[in-house]
Order: C-alpha cells, then sequence, then structure tokens
C-alpha cells in the first residue's frame, strides 16, 4: 500500500492566518456598529470547540445578546479574504510538500470551515510560492452541514479523491480538525499554529511536526512516529 493522499485539513495548516481572522471578526463589528472587540483570547476560545459555522451567534447568545449574526459572518468573510489577498507566507515547509506530492503523484486536498472567498484569496495570493500547485479537491463550509469535530468534511474529501482512508494522511493544525481526521479513520500529522498554543497538551500521543516534510507526513502515515520533527 502507497500513501496516494495529503488532506490539509484547515487554511490555517497553509499559512497562519488566526490573527487575520480575528482582526476581520473585529472589522465586522465596527462595521455594523456593534460594541465587541475580541481579544486573542477570546477569539481562540470560541475557536477552540469547532462543529458550527457562527462564532458570533454563539457569541451573542454567551452574552445573552441578539445579532444578525449571518449578516456578521458575511461582512466578516469579506474582510478576511481582503486581508488574505494582501499577502501572506506559507508555513514552512508547505511549498515544499506541496511540490513533492505533485511530483509523486500524490493527491491534495483542503478541507476547510471557510468560504469560498477567502479560500480563493489565500490560493490566489500564495500561487508562486506553491509554484502553481493547486489541490485536487476542497471541501468548504458551503459542502458540510458540520464542520470539525464532526468527520463529515473529511469523509467527503475522501469520497471526492476516491480513496478509502487507509491510503491518505491529514495534516492538522487544531484539536477539532485532529478530532474529524481520526473519526474519519486517517492517520494524522499535527502541525499546530497559534491556535493551538492554548492546550498544546491535546496533541500529546500524535506525530507532530514544527515544519512540514514527506518524511514526517510518511512517518505519520505508516504510524512510526510521535515525536516533533523539525
Amino acid at each position: 500500500m502507497t500513501l496516494e493522499a495529503v488532506i490539509f485539513g484547515g487554511i490555517g495548516t497553509l499559512a497562519e492566518v488566526a490573527e487575520l481572522d480575528r482582526a476581520a471578526w473585529n472589522a465586522a463589528f465596527r462595521a455594523h456598529g456593534i460594541a465587541w472587540n475580541w481579544s486573542w483570547d477570546t477569539y481562540a476560545e470560541l475557536m477552540r470547540p469547532g462543529g458550527d459555522r457562527q462564532l458570533a451567534a454563539r457569541y451573542a447568545a454567551h452574552l445573552g445578546q441578539v445579532v444578525e449574526a449571518e449578516l456578521l459572518d458575511r461582512t466578516h468573510q469579506n474582510h478576511f479574504a481582503t486581508m488574505l489577498a494582501g499577502g501572506v507566507p506559507l508555513r514552512p515547509g508547505v511549498a515544499r510538500v506541496m511540490n513533492w506530492a505533485a511530483r509523486g503523484g500524490v493527491k491534495l486536498a483542503l478541507v476547510s470551515r471557510s468560504e469560498v472567498e477567502p479560500v480563493r484569496a489565500l490560493l490566489v495570493a500564495t500561487a508562486r510560492a506553491r509554484a502553481g500547485v493547486s489541490f485536487d479537491v476542497a471541501v468548504l463550509r458551503e459542502d458540510v452541514e458540520r464542520m470539525a469535530p464532526d468527520p463529515a468534511a473529511m469523509e467527503l474529501a475522501l469520497i471526492e479523491l476516491g480513496l478509502g482512508p487507509a491510503r491518505a494522511v491529514a495534516v492538522v493544525d487544531t484539536p477539532a480538525s485532529l478530532e474529524a481526521a481520526r473519526a474519519a479513520g486517517l492517520a494524522t500529522l499535527a502541525f499546530p499554529g497559534r491556535l493551538a498554543d492554548v492546550e498544546p497538551e491535546d496533541f500529546a500521543g500524535v506525530s507532530l511536526a514544527h515544519v512540514l516534510s514527506p518524511e514526517a507526513l510518511t512517518a505519520a502515515w505508516r504510524g512510526d512516529s510521535v515525536q516533533a520533527a523539525e
């Protein structure tokens, strides 16, 4: 059996975008005259559970307030796409892995809780760094009812890749995406970004990389190592 696909479990596995996302939310609140300003800690706590599409709705419910959550979310997505279009570097090793996959015939999939516009903006902004390598499959927010830790998006990615879980490995950057990948039966490589710094012990016992590489992916797929790879 050979490794046939790599599934990136979020745009945060490609680029460090959490701070931009938080800024986009706060810009949306200002645009609609809502007196919220999410600190990093508040944003990270809201992101941690995953599952739903609506951070603003969940936050409003916590405060006992009523807001136009869908409108806020659309404005947030627009701001986020604009910010991403301004340029963002790929995380360490991502370009190497994508080029390795393209040369070796390994399929690439992206699973994201974002809508199409931010994802498109990120891919356009990083096209040169990726040497034009693209994804074979993309599963975005509109494609599933529930987001990670629900495995639906990972399972759909496998269906669209035409592969069983034993032939793919998932790159995950949050505990929620790790849980989703595991529930879909996938081998996983943790590639935590800033959001995971809140509870880094959540990746204990999981193959871990600080720099993404074909070697780390292959080892994680084989179950060879749980040591941090540089």
